[in-house]
């Protein structure tokens, strides 16, 4: 199939929620990437990061990690306890994990699929927090005109998804409570970018995406949504090396994150304003994707252990990652979890 590339996206073009804004990687997979940046700065007094410290952070575009960088206060913060943050910008969650398993990075934030595959592949992290994402931020859609109604009906169809993306989990998901085996449908594995390409051009019948790519999609009042989507998480994730040395450093880093989550929710059109030209999306499209998100930072449990567990098992059996994983292990006991998690 030979797809006619589009500017549809344009500075998208390049996202697990989860952030979450956030896969799918949060899932920003696919706006543009730039350099890494750096800026000196630091948080609350700290009795494992010594001055002289300097903590590495990884962001995607327009998420929760590029507006606490761009608000500047954990900057300030660990600026006057001698302690500097370097903020490096990653297009995807997967490349992000991969310098995290370099050495390269020491936190960073994703959506829910990049860690299974980072795990399957020997990565060394925790993950230290959790930002739970609606299904409205995240669906199957078909042409308006389409014969297509229900989840049944995508037997035997072409259907576009980012592969290793949240959007190819909750494909798996919802062919799987049909009955219906990924042989049965035509899999057709495109960056957002090109999936919408295809997509508005008919050489796939159904796209599985998430936000922001979807509330640009439903902007243009040419499809219909199958409201397929569930609920899906972005994490922030912490190197072990990070974690276990430096409790007290993501504890402040997790406190920030809190705050800023907690100004985003009061300040929704101010946020898409100041992402809105950087990403080429129509601030009042960008408001409707920040709604949408929860923008909480709540601590991981028992039950999101199973919520991975879940997703770890379907790619497995879809033979998507090379063995099965117990995602128990990149979670830190209990004990542990309590020194880098801020009290309520």
């Amino acid at each position: 199939m030979r797809i006619k590339r589009r500017t549809f996206l344009s500075g998208l073009v390049g996202l697990s929620l989860p952030f979450a804004v956030s896969s799918c990687t949060n899932d920003t997979s696919n706006l543009t990437a730039s350099s890494p940046q750096s800026a000196s700065s630091s948080a609350t007094p700290s009795s494992n990061a010594a001055s002289g410290t300097t903590i590495r952070i990884g962001y995607q575009k327009a998420t929760e990690l590029d507006l606490l960088r761009s608000r500047g206060k954990l900057d300030q913060q660990l600026k006057e306890q001698g302690i500097a943050i370097e903020w490096s910008l990653f297009p995807a969650g997967p490349p992000m994990l991969e310098a995290m398993n370099a050495g390269q990075i020491d936190f960073g934030g994703v959506g829910e699929s990049p860690p299974i595959f980072a795990q399957a592949g020997g990565g060394q992290f925790y993950y230290v927090s959790v930002t739970p994402l609606s299904s409205q931020t995240q669906d199957i859609v078909v042409p308006r005109n389409s014969a297509i109604q229900a989840a049944a009906d995508l037997k035997g169809k072409r259907i576009a998804f980012q592969k290793g993306s949240s959007a190819h989990y909750l494909l798996l998901k919802v062919l799987e409570e049909q009955g219906i085996s990924i042989k049965d449908i035509e899999a057709v594995s495109l960056p957002p970018a090109d999936a919408r390409a295809a997509f508005e051009q008919g050489n796939v019948d159904a796209w599985s995406i998430w936000d922001p790519f979807l509330a640009v999609a439903e902007g243009t009042g040419s499809i219909r949504n199958l409201n397929l989507g569930r609920e899906r998480r972005a994490y922030f994730l912490a190197s072990q090396k990070f974690a276990q040395n430096q409790p007290d450093s993501v504890k402040t880093i997790l406190a920030a994150a809190k705050e800023n989550g907690q100004w985003a929710k009061q300040n929704f059109r101010q946020v898409a304003e100041q992402f809105s030209g950087e990403i080429k999306v129509d601030a009042n499209i960008l408001e409707k994707v920040y709604q949408r998100r929860s923008w909480e930072v709540l601590p991981v449990d028992a039950q999101i252990q199973q919520a991975q567990q879940e997703v770890a098992d379907i790619f497995y059996k879809a033979q998507i990652i090379p063995k099965s994983i117990d995602v128990k292990e990149a979670f830190l006991p209990s004990e542990e979890y309590s020194k880098v998690f801020p009290a309520r």
